[in-house]
């Protein structure tokens, strides 16, 4: 208690200081408006800032933790394949054959907008014609398969998503090519729907769905989906075949654009055969 009380003594003009100091700032921002709106204006700005902060060292490492994954995803695919190597420098991920030349280039993409309920659904990604992103293009996310690029402007572009009743995507599975459609239903977001499957074909439950090498939008083998149910009925010799898709669609941050190098010499040779 004596040492207490010394210590007040001692400092009893720098305590009565910083007291007066409080009360005067305490009756300054509660009786002058300007300043109480001046102070509370800038608490917000800080807290602002602190939060853009937050979410941009937060989405840093997302992406980063989203880019590992498709690395990994792609390397899987072709790791196998002697006629591919994979080259990831800066943004871009890069897949070349053996003479070097490029087949693909991946552009990651931040999803800006995204609608999962609708007949029609689309998303918005934050790149577009200045990053070289063109209309047909193939979307993909960490986890497979998520779309075809609709539209684009300067620095969007607007992504048809496999939630839309017009996306058909031909599947494969076990090694497989099915030239029937596999498409949404419009009725469960994660959940798509083959029809048309013999009865005959060996499927079960928890077969992979892949892209096959019928399109010039992605690489083959990119993950779809998994069946998730085999429907039978007496009258009918088909499957109906449901597809739980690899992309989760409720929760889209990232998403990587496939952009075919070699599309403009492809595209011809398809049109003289039709």
């Amino acid at each position: 208690m004596q040492r207490l009380i010394a210590f007040i003594e001692q400092n009893i003009y720098i305590m009565l200081f910083i007291l007066l100091q409080a009360i005067c700032g305490v009756l300054l921002f509660s009786l002058n408006p300007y300043q109480q709106a001046s102070i509370t204006h800038s608490a917000a700005f800080i807290t602002d800032k602190s939060n853009e902060l937050s979410s941009t060292v937060t989405g840093y490492f997302d992406l980063q933790e989203q880019n590992k994954l498709l690395q990994a995803q792609v390397a899987s695919q072709f790791k196998n394949d002697s006629r591919t190597s994979l080259y990831f420098m800066d943004d871009t991920l890069t897949l070349r054959d053996t003479s070097r030349r490029k087949l693909f280039d991946v552009l990651p993409a931040q999803v800006v907008y995204n609608t999962i309920y609708k007949a029609s659904n689309v998303f918005i990604i934050n790149k577009g014609t200045k990053n070289g992103i063109q209309k047909n293009m193939g979307v993909i996310s960490s986890q497979g398969l998520a779309g075809i690029v609709l539209q684009s402007n300067e620095n969007y572009s607007s992504v048809m998503s496999l939630l839309h009743i017009n996306m058909n995507v031909i599947p494969t599975i076990n090694n497989l090519e099915y030239y029937t459609g596999l498409k949404w239903d419009n009725l469960n977001p994660q959940t798509l729907k083959i029809t048309g499957l013999n009865k005959l074909e060996e499927l079960k439950v928890g077969d992979k769905v892949y892209t096959g090498k019928s399109s010039l939008l992605f690489p083959a083998g990119i993950l779809i989906g998994e069946i998730s149910k085999l429907e039978t009925t007496t009258t009918s010799q088909y499957f109906t075949t449901y597809v739980k898709t690899a992309t989760n669609f409720r929760n889209l941050d990232y998403v990587y654009v496939i952009v075919n190098k070699d599309i403009n010499q492809l595209v011809p040779l398809l049109q003289e055969n039709d």
